[in-house]
């Protein structure tokens, strides 16, 4: 009996664990296939006919082996931002909750050979064009705009993270986190959370470094409170993108005199080092709460 129930084990774990492993997209053995499926993804950049070619895809920050932030399930809709060293940056625009590390907002570098498009084989060979489905809405910003914006001060548990596209739509994720507010029901403290998605409209110039972006859309992901590992995590508003109606678009270019002092308090949290003269750096500010978020580097 005991000897049935071992092997009943390993059968369900050998189960479990080949499901959970993906397979290369389009059988991908080789360095030349893997080269020409990379060049190919370039083709569906900001574009949302990608899947991952299986669940517990590690989502990493850098495109190299490096921290795992999450994983891509396989039934995630996602957008493809950016290809670098072999990786694809992707952003999780509807998460299929397989996995309580997958959430919508996601953003950060798989795998690109475990990345794959809906192109039927005549269309993924060249031989045919790409699908209408795949080709990404016209921009409403300058391309090199678009990217990872943070808000933050550099202290405390707090952040705002907004990754914004070319067609203007972004999205992106609030926490602050209190690990001194504990109870019984939750020892490890408190999340305020927040995902969220929305759209910018096209830019309105003001002057040769700057112009307006009217916010169309703002749509924060509902959720129920929950206690995971001894936390709480409580449903918040997006900090820093809800109170106004238009936000402020800078180009690197900007003089740094040309910004407010409470434009440039906050860039001190979320920059590197701070410009001498120009900034540098795409910023979006939010002329209402006087917010500012920062583009970052890949």
């Amino acid at each position: 009996m005991k000897k049935t129930a071992v092997l009943l084990c390993l059968i369900l774990t050998f189960t479990v664990a080949g499901s959970a492993m993906a397979e290369k997209a389009r059988g991908i053995a080789s360095e030349a296939a893997s080269a020409y499926h990379f060049a190919h993804l370039q083709q569906h950049l900001f574009a949302t006919d990608l899947h991952g070619t299986g669940n517990y895809l590690k989502v990493r920050e850098q495109p190299m082996p490096s921290n795992v932030l999450g994983h891509l399930e396989q039934a995630d809709s996602c957008i493809l931002l950016s290809l670098k060293n072999g990786y694809a940056k992707v952003i999780v625009t509807q998460s299929a909750k397989t996995s309580p590390n997958s959430w919508v907002g996601l953003t950060g570098w798989v795998d690109a050979d475990y990345l794959d498009c809906n192109c039927n084989d005549a269309q993924y060979s060249g031989a045919a064009p790409l699908p209408a489905a795949g080709a990404a809405e016209p921009a409403v910003i300058p391309t090199e705009a678009a990217g990872t914006y943070l808000f933050c001060s550099g202290a405390g548990g707090w952040l705002t993270e907004l990754t914004l596209l070319p067609n203007g739509a972004f999205f992106g994720n609030y926490h602050d986190s209190e690990m001194g507010d504990v109870t019984a029901a939750h020892p490890n403290g408190i999340v305020y959370a927040c995902d969220f998605s929305g759209r910018f409209g096209s830019l309105q110039p003001i002057n040769d470094y700057s112009g307006t972006l009217a916010l169309t859309a703002l749509t924060p992901t509902p959720f129920q409170d929950f206690i995971r590992d001894g936390i709480q995590y409580i449903a918040s508003e997006p900090f820093g993108v809800e109170n106004s109606p238009s936000f402020l678009l800078y180009t690197p270019d900007t003089p740094v005199s040309a910004l407010s002092e409470e434009c440039l308090s906050w860039l001190y949290g979320s920059m590197a080092a701070m410009p001498e003269d120009r900034l540098g750096c795409y910023v979006l500010f939010n002329p209402v709460d006087e917010f500012a978020f920062s583009q970052q580097p890949e």
